[in-house]
């Protein structure tokens, strides 16, 4: 049973305690003894408080006093022990996205964090030049830590605010004709020609490319394994060696068993595991013209402008929907578990709208109308002519449709007038 009760002071006249101040109450949870104020100076109001609080704590749902000194700090304590529980590949991340966060929210109560300040953060981060897509993702941690502290016992978070959500307009679609990529793969020194090919031909993530062992691939069936814990969607996939991709590890095979025989991995510069070919890449690309390094007015320096090795990824999925692969089929060989990120990759080029107007141009020209009669069995006359003539404007007995909507002409037999079938063709005019 909780109490009520008010603090005591020493009147400094009499020199006598007496009782000041609002309400104080008491209760206890497992043993424990919280003393909270009511804040309020009436009795039978602070005797509502109590047995509001008594009743949140036997249903369980007891918040606590210390709910309102919760700090940004100790919700994104909880998403780093999140990801550490969960071993996530992207720690790495919640780093970054704390550099911007925590200058403006250090220190800040979380009953203080509304909409209306994180709406004003994101304001701050537009004048600072960052795109949409870095500021969701920078937003979508605080929705992270919100969530987690709601969903822990007991509570640390009362409500989750409502947070926006911003339009991102700087989607990558870059992709790779296949002389585009000959042309670069010839360009690239040799350690970066496999990584190229590999990403090019399969779909694969960069870092699960980067992650391939020898020992991976079955040489007598032709296949390539990726482990789960190799790839971001933590799903085991199986890749068929065939073509040019078979040829070119094959060969990388067999040079790397004469002069590196001790490494295991396929990618790698002089035996050591490759990380980056960030340099080659870009050296590459301006050789051939598919990129160069501009600069920057806003940042004070150098920045790519051209293909990434990324766009191999959309370009594997773009180029197995060509050929016919099922998109199902499609998704496991690349990796995607969500069909909206797949719908992304598979991207439309100026080359695949050329082709849809020809095959539209062709639809129509092979395109001809059947009519039930002839011209000439319209006008009552004989049927038997070799020539057949155009309709090209509404005849005698064509009658406008009547009805609500706008009439429009069509065919209408007069009841007692049958005429016999025949197949006249009007050619189109396209």
């Amino acid at each position: 049973m909780g109490m009520l009760y008010r603090r005591k002071k020493r009147d400094p006249a009499t020199g006598k305690l007496e009782e000041q101040g609002p309400y104080w109450m008491k209760y206890y949870i497992e043993g424990r003894p919280i003393q909270e104020s009511t804040k309020v100076f009436e009795k039978e109001q602070a005797k509502k408080i109590l047995k509001v609080k008594e009743g949140e704590v036997a249903a369980g749902l007891y918040r606590g006093p210390s709910m309102d000194r919760i700090r940004f700090e100790d919700l994104a304590a909880l998403v780093q022990q999140d990801y550490q529980i969960n071993r996530r590949k992207t720690v790495r991340r919640i780093t970054e996205y704390q550099k911007h966060l925590k200058p403006y929210f250090r220190k800040a109560r979380v009953s203080s964090m509304t909409t209306e300040r994180i709406k004003a953060y994101i304001i701050k981060r537009q004048e600072q030049g960052a795109a949409n897509g870095t500021i969701n993702r920078e937003i979508g941690f605080l929705k992270r830590m919100f969530r987690l502290g709601y969903q822990q016992t007991p509570q640390l978070v009362a409500r989750v605010p409502h947070i926006p959500q911003l339009k991102e307009h700087n989607i990558r679609s870059g992709f790779f004709e296949h002389e585009d990529f000959l042309a670069l793969r010839g360009a690239l020194p040799d350690y970066a020609q496999v990584p190229a090919t590999l990403a090019y031909y399969s779909g694969m993530r960069m870092g699960e490319v980067y992650s391939l062992q020898w020992k991976q691939i079955n040489w007598t069936e032709g296949k390539l394994f990726l482990k789960a814990q190799d790839t971001k969607t933590n799903t085991p996939r199986v890749l068929y060696l065939t073509g040019d991709l078979y040829r070119v590890l094959l060969a990388w095979k067999t040079r790397c068993d004469k002069k590196w025989p001790a490494c295991q991995w396929i990618c790698h510069r002089g035996g050591i595991r490759l990380q980056s070919f960030k340099r080659s890449w870009w050296e590459a690309c301006e050789a051939v013209g598919l990129g160069r390094r501009v600069k920057d007015e806003r940042k004070g320096r150098l920045v790519w402008d051209g293909k990434r090795p990324h766009d191999f990824r959309r370009t594997a999925v773009r180029n197995m929907i060509r050929a016919g692969v099922p998109e199902k089929i499609a998704m496991a060989i690349s990796g995607h578990k969500t069909r909206s990120v797949f719908d992304r990759y598979n991207i439309v080029n100026e080359r695949d709208l050329e082709q849809a107007a020809r095959s539209l141009t062709a639809y129509f020209e092979k395109q001809t109308v059947t009519l039930a009669v002839t011209l000439a069995e319209l006008r009552g006359e004989s049927s038997g002519v070799a020539n057949r003539q155009q309709v090209d404007s509404s005849g005698i007995f064509l009658e406008p449709a009547s009805g609500i909507e706008p009439p429009t002409c069509g065919l209408r037999i007069r009841p007692g007038q049958f005429l016999e079938s025949s197949v006249y063709q009007m050619v189109s005019p396209f």
